[in-house]
């Protein structure tokens, strides 16, 4: 596992002091200002401390995130459309609730070409023949999936994440997915 910058050592224990702080005092406040207050003890430091672990835990697993381009109609229906220009495209989707806001590399033959967050796509224009393609998540990859994208053929991949934040490449059917990923946002890639 990679070591984190000093940055963000700094910022996750500023979140956690700071969330810890504000909801302990918060907490405090409520109970001195009810009108029971003073027959009640104090609440315990752990609660605030525990919203403050969580808060940062939150900050550690979007910061990884890039800003991306969204493509506009037009250019999502061109992707999606067939080709016939002696190109081949990787149509590279992920869908489901598991880690939405996480984004995903996506990476074609070594070089990261996008990053999805969940429910998006990208499509990739590729030369026709053998690909690799590897999803990576917090330094966590997915086994590589091997395949052949011909000459004016559009190849679907789904990326699934699984519930303790692995990634699986899975190859879909062109025709099934290309109804689903009409109603997507589409990344530029």
């Amino acid at each position: 596992m990679k070591k984190l910058p000093v940055s963000k050592q700094i910022t996750f224990g500023l979140i956690v002091a700071g969330v810890a702080a504000v909801t302990s005092f918060l907490l405090a406040f409520m109970v001195a200002a009810s009108s029971r207050g003073a027959d009640q003890p104090a609440p315990s430091p752990l609660i605030g401390l525990c919203f403050g672990v969580v808060a940062g835990a939150m900050y550690l697993g979007l910061s990884g995130n890039r800003r991306v381009a969204f493509a506009d109609d037009a250019a999502r229906r061109a992707a999606l459309a067939p080709i016939a220009d002696g190109a081949a495209r990787l149509l590279v989707y992920r869908q489901g609730f598991i880690g939405k806001l996480a984004g995903i590399d996506v990476h074609v033959d070594g070089e990261v070409r996008t990053q999805l967050k969940s429910p998006r796509f990208a499509a990739l224009d590729v030369s026709p023949g053998p690909h690799t393609l590897v999803s990576e998540v917090h330094d966590k990859r997915s086994r590589p999936l091997a395949l052949t994208v011909s000459a004016n053929q559009v190849a679907a991949v789904q990326i699934v994440v699984s519930l303790f934040g692995k990634t699986r490449l899975v190859r879909q059917d062109v025709e099934a997915v290309r109804r689903k990923l009409a109603q997507m946002p589409m990344v530029q890639a």
